[in-house]
């Protein structure tokens, strides 16, 4: 079924069929977001590259599975409670791209080592250490990547000389396998201007290909390249990435609504992600209060630029923990109180992470309740 491609269309149908979901709620068109997943699963495909999608954007194993259906060869996760809850799922090839230095957290991996395939990523020898001393011995062997400072300057070795001493490392652990490398580009995503983006992005690929060839001269052959994101997957697609970790394509939001393709055009894939909100206050000229504030939408990020149920126009911004107002345009007749409006995503991941559930709504109408698992 064709999806829902307007705000406005889309509000309608939420605003009836989920009349009795107190507000604000997490909202999800179905059929856009599958006609997303399906459209970066042809891209992968197309290219000859593997498909990763990360599920800390959505945190939901429902989505998961129809990544996986579309074609997928497992699934990316930030942090072990993320990996438990994919494994207790089904998802049973998973890979934690955060390196861990936890302890506290090695039960998590521990107990999804018995259900699915799992990797991991370190960029220090006392992770690895760490993981030797908790994982258990004789298992299934568990698969260790490098992670590389790109240029995010968050995580990742600094050196190649330092990736290869961790490869010596992990290639010591007779319970290990070294995977390759990790290097994902936060810096670059989110750059609007396409030039200035790719230019960013080649210079990541010059770093992970330099290191990939110090760990070859070493011995160590790199079975995966993994990586990439929303805004860079159309220039990592011809490498030297084998796999994409791709994320907010499923549900876009407001900063990426803004990303330009390498032809000006706006990133193929459409705005899934709403909340939900009544209007709870009109006493104020050409201004309305909903009931989301930042309790509601994350923080980071541009405001909401979206909105179904208001005219073209109007503009959010927050006014507290459970307010937000809506400055509304010139000559615009305000609604209601009660009426209710649904809002675009701000920061997709960390808006997600706000809410227990996820309604997943149909053209047809057909609404689904999923589980938003492994929160902070």
């Amino acid at each position: 079924m064709a999806g829902i491609r307007d705000a406005a269309g889309f509000s309608a149908i939420v605003c009836e069929v989920l009349r009795h979901v107190p507000t604000p709620a997490l909202v999800v068109d179905s059929d856009a977001l599958q006609a997303n997943i399906d459209a970066m699963a042809a891209q992968a495909r197309d290219a000859g590259v593997l498909l990763r999608p990360h599920a800390k954007t959505h945190k939901t194993v429902e989505i998961a599975r129809r990544q996986l259906a579309a074609g997928a060869r497992g699934i990316a996760c930030a942090t072990p409670l993320e990996i438990l809850a994919m494994a207790n799922g089904g998802v049973q090839d998973l890979l934690l791209t955060s390196p861990m230095q936890d302890v506290a957290k090695t039960s998590a991996l521990i107990a999804a080592a018995r259900l699915a395939k799992l990797s991991v990523v370190v960029d220090h020898p006392s992770q690895i250490e760490l993981l030797r001393e908790q994982m258990q011995a004789g298992g299934r062997p568990l698969t260790i990547l490098i992670d590389v400072d790109v240029g995010q300057r968050r995580t990742g070795v600094c050196s190649a000389t330092d990736s290869v001493a961790l490869a010596r490392l992990i290639g010591d652990w007779p319970d290990a396998v070294f995977g390759g490398l990790q290097g994902f580009a936060g810096q670059v995503q989110h750059v609007l201007d396409p030039a200035e983006r790719k230019s960013g992005n080649a210079a990541v690929a010059a770093t992970l290909c330099d290191h990939a060839q110090a760990l070859g001269e070493a011995g160590f052959a790199c079975a995966d390249v993994t990586g990439s994101g929303t805004g860079t997957f159309e220039f990592d697609i011809a490498g030297p990435f084998t796999e994409l970790q791709v994320g907010s394509y499923i549900f876009m939001d407001a900063d990426y609504g803004r990303v330009q393709n390498h032809d000006g055009q706006a990133l193929p894939f459409r705005r899934t992600l709403y909340v939900l909100a009544t209007v709870t206050s009109v006493n104020r000229a050409g201004e309305l209060t909903v009931d989301a504030g930042v309790k509601a939408l994350a923080l980071n990020g541009p405001l909401p630029d979206v909105f179904g149920g208001l005219p073209e126009g109007s503009s959010y911004r927050f006014a507290g923990d459970e307010h937000g107002v809506i400055s509304l345009p010139a000559g615009t007749a305000p609604p209601q109180p009660g009426q209710r409006v649904l809002i675009g995503a701000t920061h997709c991941d960390p808006t997600v992470n706000l809410f227990s559930r996820l309604h997943a709504v149909s053209a047809d109408g057909a609404t689904e309740e999923w589980a938003v698992r492994a929160r902070y």
